[in-house]
């Protein structure tokens, strides 16, 4: 028999947390401090719930009494001082609940809902996946985890609702594992399901399709949703990183590498094992081959923000979460994005919560030259009619213009990154089309936040400004010349610049 004693926490308004407030009758009214609510597991059991009373009046007698539909409750025990004994029957229903009501003489009537869960469901309502790539980031991706079994010990998942996540332990090895939440003890604890070997130096796209299926397989769901976590450089490929008759040239005129994060740079997402750089062709690639519906991708990862990336991924997934900037090492502020991505006990997701929970924890928790949030949320229906509109602005776009002025993302040299929004205006001659441009990116884009500053572990490492009345929440490399031969080679490209005769 399963016991669960609850945490002893006011259940009335800070106002009311007083030790006393005026009775109606002249008298003073004690306050009976008990938690507001308990719950327990399906089977039938007994468990026990904390209170206490004002000390004068500890020797009282105390009336519990359920209200409706609570017959499954088959026993009430107050004799023990300070507890609540209850009795209730097995349910191998629906999910049920029942209020009590708590009476002592002298003090303010309490009431406590008991909710006991129904035989965990074969099909859970939502299935969260966390995909890790590499090793470099593991510490952060620990911390990510912790965070995660912050937000599901205060029941977010509830009786109906998973976690499960892939990480890697090695470059030719890692797991698949479950983040499992006990409704009797409310803690969570991590769980390995399977081990994973990988056969190749490269992660491939039917490898990515394989551990996407697996976890699917063990955590079936009506909806799921994937966090992809580790290093991002947007469209750009590990190929183009790799050749160096492509690389970047810097305004002096040599050759560097730029994804080499400059000595003494705090740490961002962008950076990592060669072995674990996966393209975004791929990525695509693989979501397919795993045949599981995502109903979003979270992109833990720096620059996916950007439309060449957005535009490969557009039936990959319903919603897309990503940044047009770096992500601080540390990543998501889990705990706090959680409740929004299992709303309505997993039924819907609040994508625009989800979105601003990221803005808001570096805006209030980060000082200094860290203390940015730039963040995007993309309804990927509309990413083909965005094509179809920019292709229209293209025809008839200037050719030349001031790259200089336009709003960058990245402390590089020359810029991977500007701001989309932005660019179309500016390369837009039809005012008509321009208008057209911006209404089809305010569809694509759902909701971005920003505040007026990105930081940057590139170039001249630290903080650079974000003109807010520029900025859209999306990059391209149209006006770049790091990559050229690479940025026509993309499926943008392919599809919004190279018109027809």
């Amino acid at each position: 028999m399963r016991h669960i004693i609850s945490t002893i926490l006011a259940i009335v308004s800070l106002s009311l947390l007083t030790s006393c407030e005026m009775f109606e009758q002249g008298f003073k009214k004690h306050q009976l401090i008990i938690d507001s609510s308990a719950s327990c597991s399906y089977e039938a059991q007994e468990f026990t719930i904390a209170y206490s009373v004002d000390p004068k009046f500890s020797d009282q007698n105390i009336v519990v009494t359920a209200t409706a539909n609570a017959e499954w409750i088959t026993s009430i025990d107050t004799s023990t001082p300070n507890e609540i004994r209850l009795t209730v029957e097995e349910n191998m229903g629906e999910l049920r609940s029942a209020k009590l009501e708590i009476k002592a003489s002298k003090h303010k009537t309490a009431y406590v809902e008991i909710i006991q869960y129904n035989v965990s469901p074969t099909k859970a309502n939502h299935t969260l996946m966390f995909y890790f790539l590499g090793t470099s980031l593991s510490r952060y991706f620990k911390t990510n985890l912790e965070d995660a079994a912050l937000a599901i010990e205060t029941g977010i998942l509830g009786n109906n609702n998973r976690v499960v996540f892939f990480r890697q332990e090695g470059k030719n090895s890692g797991y698949i594992g479950e983040l499992c939440y006990d409704l009797a003890t409310k803690k969570c604890t991590e769980k390995r399901i399977k081990n994973i070997t990988l056969t190749s130096t490269l992660i491939k796209p039917e490898n990515i399709g394989e551990h996407i299926a697996t976890m699917a397989e063990i955590a079936p769901a009506e909806r799921y949703g994937i966090v992809l976590a580790g290093h991002g450089q947007g469209w750009i490929t590990r190929e183009i990183i790799n050749n160096d008759s492509d690389i970047s040239q810097s305004a002096f005129g040599m050759s560097y590498n730029p994804w080499i994060p400059a000595e003494g740079a705090e740490v961002t997402r962008a950076f990592g094992e060669d072995n674990v750089r996966v393209n975004i062709t791929e990525l695509a690639e693989g979501i397919e081959y795993s045949q599981v519906q995502l109903d979003y991708i979270l992109f833990d990862a720096c620059f996916m923000a950007n439309i060449e990336a957005i535009y490969d991924l557009r039936y990959s997934a319903n919603y897309i979460i990503a940044s047009p900037c770096e992500i601080m090492g540390k990543g998501f502020p889990y705990h706090r994005t959680l409740p929004y991505l299992f709303a309505n006990n997993g039924l819907s997701t609040d994508y625009v919560g989800a979105t601003e929970s990221y803005h808001q924890y570096y805006r209030d928790e980060y000082v200094g030259s860290t203390r940015c949030g730039s963040v995007t949320l993309f309804n990927c229906a509309e990413i083909d009619n965005l094509a179809r509109v920019t292709k229209e602005l293209v025809k008839t776009a200037k050719t030349e213009y001031d790259t200089e002025s336009l709003q960058t993302y990245e402390g590089q040299d020359p810029h991977h990154f500007y701001d989309f929004g932005q660019w179309g205006k500016v390369v837009g001659t039809d005012s008509t089309l321009r208008k057209q441009f911006i209404d089809q990116l305010n569809n694509t884009i759902v909701e971005t936040f920003s505040l007026d500053r990105f930081y940057s572990a590139y170039g001249v490492y630290g903080t650079y400004p974000i003109n807010l009345g520029v900025y859209t929440g999306v990059t391209t490399s149209a006006p770049s010349q790091a990559y050229p031969n690479g940025w026509r080679a993309t499926n943008w490209y392919k599809e919004v610049f190279e018109l027809e005769n």
